[in-house]
């Protein structure tokens, strides 16, 4: 398509696009054929990656916000504060305890406790700044993208529609109005202002149907479905290629590839458990985990154990090497979160692993959106319960049952065509914001 066939689109997103990251994954797949001179983007953080994915950008400074002297006076000392020993980089760290680390894990806790509480948005609260208004102006955008996930993020978009008559985009990939600020009155505030912004959203977008569900109750308005995209051709180009870092293979090779956050380190515990009973069967297992950072808290036996090898994250073109070699990959879901947290999300993970054509072991609650869509479509063995011995089981009847993971490849095969492939979800997704152009038009005439 030529570029006048695609929508001028100004993305209000919090962290910085880039070409290559290792997040904004979905909007770097979904805007990925569009021309970067039809795309412009506000943010208000860096991020880790290389490559300008958009031609413009306006990163928000001190005028963008209400009493915005002070906010750029302290605001470069409450994120050096926040981001103390936030992980370990894969080493340990040698702990001090002295008077000193002791007032620095009080700043610590404070700064995290003003950004948790949704107190730092709302104090400093974003506006529409005359070089932030000259920014859109020029760029003249056909509509807003955008996915909140802050006070100031929900409530910006808004105001840029207001000051210029521009519709709105809103998608979003979890349930985060339901947790963000949560248990601080700026969640109430948080959750209206979110109402606020669906209702004035042209076109609005869930993540599976499961969320679709939930937020044509809960806002009383309609929402298309949307899913994590890639392209299946590159897993079989793969098929054979030698993987530049070197891998230790035994006979058999389970694969973890994400982050540890939010506890999911649990159920490595578990697998190792599993590994360990099977090994005093005299079958040999090596558990690969490729992650961004091991928390600080990661249990010692992880770290120690001989069954286990830590790897960085791979890259985007070095997860199909990764995956393909695999005898078994774990999707793990902590049954120690918040319900809210993992309800209505889907492991960013899920399509890759089933595009590699790999068995499968989905490991998590049952009311986790990751193992509620396994379940659905059949493409992975899930265990919903917390128990080693389940694991064991499971990892037996992937490992033995040719049978089992024919099933489970066929199953994914159909997943990937209906909701994954890139090429017809790019498509689609470009039609649907093109449709905005139609609706509003539409709205116009009435």
């Amino acid at each position: 398509m030529v570029s006048s066939e695609y929508p001028r689109v100004l993305l209000v997103l919090m962290a910085k696009i880039k070409i290559e990251e290792p997040i904004n994954l979905i909007i770097r797949k979904q805007f990925g054929q569009w021309p970067s001179d039809h795309l412009a983007q506000i943010y208000s953080g860096e991020s880790k990656g290389s490559g300008e994915f958009c031609d413009y950008y306006y990163h928000l400074q001190a005028n963008d916000r209400v009493f915005g002297s002070i906010y750029n006076k302290i605001r470069r000392g409450i994120v050096d504060i926040v981001a103390i020993h936030s992980e370990n980089n894969h080493s340990n760290i040698k702990r001090t305890y002295s008077f000193k680390s002791f007032i620095a894990v009080i700043k610590k806790h404070f700064g995290e406790w003003l950004i948790a509480s949704g107190l730092w948005e709302m104090i400093f609260r974003v506006r529409l700044s005359s070089s932030m208004a000259t920014f859109v102006s020029e760029f003249k955008p056909d509509l807003i993208y955008c996915q909140g996930y802050s006070l100031g993020f929900v409530t910006l978009p808004m105001l840029i529609a207001k000051r210029f008559s521009i519709p709105i985009c809103f998608q979003t990939t979890d349930d985060w109005p339901s947790y963000t600020y949560n248990s601080f009155p700026m969640g109430s505030i948080l959750r209206h202002r979110t109402r606020q912004l669906v209702s004035r959203a042209t076109l609005r977008m869930a993540f599976g149907e499961k969320m679709q569900r939930l937020y044509k109750r809960r806002y009383g308005e309609s929402f298309d479905v949307t899913y994590h995209l890639d392209d299946p051709m590159r897993f079989l180009m793969s098929s054979g290629s030698k993987i530049e870092q070197e891998i230790i293979i035994k006979q058999h090779r389970i694969v973890y590839t994400g982050s540890l956050a939010l506890r999911r380190y649990e159920a490595l515990q578990d697998l190792l458990a599993a590994v360990k009973i099977m090994k005093n069967n005299s079958i040999e297992i090596q558990i690969d985990v490729y992650c961004s950072g091991i928390p600080k808290d990661l249990p010692i036996e992880l770290l120690d154990a001989s069954e286990i090898v830590f790897y960085p994250l791979p890259s985007h073109e070095e997860i199909p090497k990764v995956l393909s070699t695999a005898s078994v990959l774990f999707l793990p879901e902590s049954f120690n979160v918040a319900q809210k947290m993992i309800e209505y999300s889907i492991s960013s993970k899920a399509h890759l692993y089933m595009m590699s054509g790999q068995p499968i072991l989905v490991y998590g609650p049952e009311y986790s959106g990751t193992v509620e869509y396994a379940v659905r479509m059949g493409w992975g063995v899930v265990v919903s319960k917390r128990s080693v011995l389940l694991l064991k089981a499971a990892l037996r009847e992937l490992l033995d049952s040719e049978q089992r993971k024919c099933q489970i490849r066929l199953n994914a095969q159909e997943c990937i065509q209906r909701y994954h492939n890139m090429k017809d979800g790019q498509d689609k997704f470009l039609k649907m914001l093109k449709s905005i152009e139609h609706i509003e038009e539409k709205s116009i005439v009435k």
